[in-house]
């Protein structure tokens, strides 16, 4: 108990000159808090495409909410003098990007995905592999007969249906072009096989959606933030928090998109000379540095 007491006061004092002894020792005692993002190995399934340009709009269907950053900092009369925060962050909002074109034209080779099918598409790296392991009588034989067959089936609305909602579209950070579909993939992807096969061009047409990374938004939030990755369950949340409120120190927070639904962006302004002093501390234990990473993915962009 004494001893308990004893390591209170001394992180207590610690604090009191700068040092953020509670958040120090809680990474000391729990690695799981530093986790980095997974890029997984991806089929072809958008899907599986991680939804960085919904980052900024997560959590809330409001505007008014989602241009705020909430968060914790100092704030007197508050219990333990630490409250419940909130800043405008227009580059938050805009930092994905849709661009659309209402006719776009294409040949059936770029095309390197699906919206849906039946088929578990995660398991396929490529649309022929998945027609060569579940589709075997629609590419035999291999000739032009079959090519039209497979091109008239009527799911196919890319191509059937004059009016469709189903359209291309491309995350500009993995660059790949899918068909947003609503049916018809086998067909589709046996036709492309066989084009491939029979050197056929076969062209298409549709709706093309671009979704992007503002590289405006991500210099603008990484000039006055330190943002960082971190495990957010329920454990990991409330003892960060403790480290956070012990210390006084500003942080904001934010739910990433899917798959990372079980961590969280954390926001640190650079200009709180104590919330500067966390993300100094993360940054030696070596967290992952999320203003890093969002550009590292808008580079990608073409």
């Amino acid at each position: 108990m004494l001893s308990k007491a004893v390591k209170f006061l001394r992180n207590s004092l610690l604090e009191d000159c700068g040092y953020p002894a509670t958040l120090v020792n809680l990474l000391r005692e729990d690695s799981g808090l530093n986790r980095h993002l997974v890029e997984h190995d991806k089929g072809i399934g958008a899907y599986e495409i991680v939804h960085w340009n919904e980052f900024g709009n997560l959590l809330s269907e409001d505007h008014f909410h989602r241009q705020r950053l909430s968060g914790w900092t100092r704030c007197p009369h508050s219990y333990r003098n630490y409250g419940s925060t909130n800043i405008v962050r227009e580059d938050l909002l805009s930092l994905g990007t849709v661009t659309e074109q209402v006719r776009w034209s294409c040949e059936i080779q770029e095309v390197g995905g699906f919206g849906a099918s039946k088929s578990e598409l995660q398991n396929f790296k490529s649309m022929d592999a998945m027609v060569e392991r579940n589709s075997q009588e629609m590419i035999t034989p291999v000739t032009k007969e079959k090519l039209e067959e497979n091109l008239r089936w009527d799911e196919i609305r890319i191509i059937s249906r004059e009016k469709t909602t189903d359209h291309f579209a491309t995350w500009e950070w993995d660059g790949k072009v899918f068909l947003i579909n609503g049916g018809g993939s086998h067909h589709f992807a046996a036709a492309k096989y066989i084009a491939r096969l029979l050197g056929i061009k076969v062209p298409l047409s549709g709706r093309y959606v671009t979704y992007g990374i503002n590289q405006v938004a991500v210099a603008s939030l990484r000039r006055d933030f330190d943002m960082f990755v971190m495990s957010w369950t329920t454990d990991h949340h409330l003892a960060f928090h403790k480290a956070m409120q012990s210390f006084e120190a500003t942080y904001y927070w934010k739910a990433l998109p899917r798959p990372y639904t079980d961590q969280c962006a954390i926001f640190l302004p650079k200009a709180e000379k104590r919330s500067a002093k966390i993300a100094q501390v993360l940054h030696e234990a070596g967290f992952q540095d999320l203003g890093k990473y969002l550009k590292s993915l808008s580079d990608r962009q073409a």
